[in-house]
């Protein structure tokens, strides 16, 4: 068994994703979004620090960190994703494979929209020194919730069984609403 695509580093990452023989959209979708959460964690760390005391993000920190750890893990399980559809496939359970194709892009959807939400929401807060970035994290996140939204559309394209269709487009359209929700500044002067 191979390491864990989280346990290699960005250069192994980018490598391994150029290389392969089908398209890694969902890990690569789901370690941009997690690095994306990481820069809006820094911004909130900072500016808590820089506060003096003014306000306490700790709960906000820990969220964020939560937020990072599950988009790695979706990161390795989408990366084997692939692997695991076919073996289901050739056990007779294509619906189950297809299946968790589909919900994996939505999951890290999700999660990208929950950090998003989470930066938006600290632009109060945020230490003049880190405002951009800030910016700059919540424009990433959002990105990255639209790409693993496309991702779910795409598979639902390739695979347009009403089973699939009557579990998922309703998430495509909640993510679309939550996705429009998200106001990443257009520019910062």
């Amino acid at each position: 068994m191979t390491d864990p695509m989280t346990q290699q580093t960005i250069r192994q990452f980018t490598g391994h994703v150029s290389r392969q023989l089908h398209a890694m959209a969902g890990a690569t979708i789901a370690a941009s979004a997690a690095q994306s959460a990481a820069l809006g964690r820094a911004c909130m760390h900072i500016s808590a620090e820089n506060s003096g005391g003014a306000f306490d993000a700790a709960s906000e920190i820990a969220q964020m960190d939560q937020l990072q750890t599950d988009l790695l893990g979706w990161c390795d399980r989408d990366a084997t994703a692939i692997t695991e559809f076919v073996a289901l496939r050739e056990a007779g359970d294509e619906l189950a494979g297809q299946q968790f194709l589909c919900h994996s892009p939505a999951e890290i959807s999700r999660l990208a929209l929950e950090a998003g939400q989470r930066v938006q929401a600290f632009r109060p807060l945020v230490n003049h020194q880190v405002r951009d970035d800030l910016e700059m994290a919540l424009t990433l996140l959002a990105g990255a919730a639209r790409a693993a939204m496309l991702l779910l559309d795409s598979n639902l394209r390739h695979w347009p069984e009403p089973a699939l269709l009557e579990q998922f487009e309703p998430v495509i359209d909640r993510l679309l609403r939550e996705i429009g929700a998200l106001k990443p500044v257009q520019r910062l002067r």
